[in-house]
């Protein structure tokens, strides 16, 4: 226990930067992580997103056809200590409506849900961030 509590204590300044960011435009994105690889796909319906390897997992940043802003982020953490430590941050720093759900109040007076889900089928924990 001690050992997570020192991986939270070292990476809270880090984790910060690894957020969803939404409303963002790719430009944006890259601006703000010069140091990562950004790759862009597009979805069957046509909806561009791209991914990154960051602190605690793979991002996945959707962006509107209309506006080129991000709308939807998911967050596929790289194991349960990311996890945990993720939680563990937004426990501390976000309005806590369950175990699995957060309300981040940003400034500019929007507002973020960020929703912890099981996905069955990959056997994984995914984060998603929408407004």
């Amino acid at each position: 226990m001690k050992i997570l509590y020192f991986f939270i204590l070292i990476l809270l300044p880090l984790m910060s930067e690894a957020q969803a960011h939404l409303g963002e435009s790719f430009s944006g994105l890259e601006s703000r992580y010069p140091d990562l690889t950004f790759e862009v796909e597009t979805t069957n319906d046509g909806t561009i997103y791209t991914t990154a390897q960051q602190l605690f997992g793979t991002f996945i940043y959707y962006f509107d056809g209309e506006t080129g802003l991000t709308n939807l982020c998911v967050q596929i953490p790289d194991d349960l200590q990311a996890l945990n430590a993720q939680v563990e941050i937004y426990n501390k720093k976000y309005v806590i409506i369950s175990e699995t759900s957060w309300k981040a109040y940003l400034d500019g007076g929007s507002t973020m849900e960020i929703n912890l889900i099981y996905n069955e089928e990959y056997e994984t924990y995914i984060f998603y961030y929408t407004f």
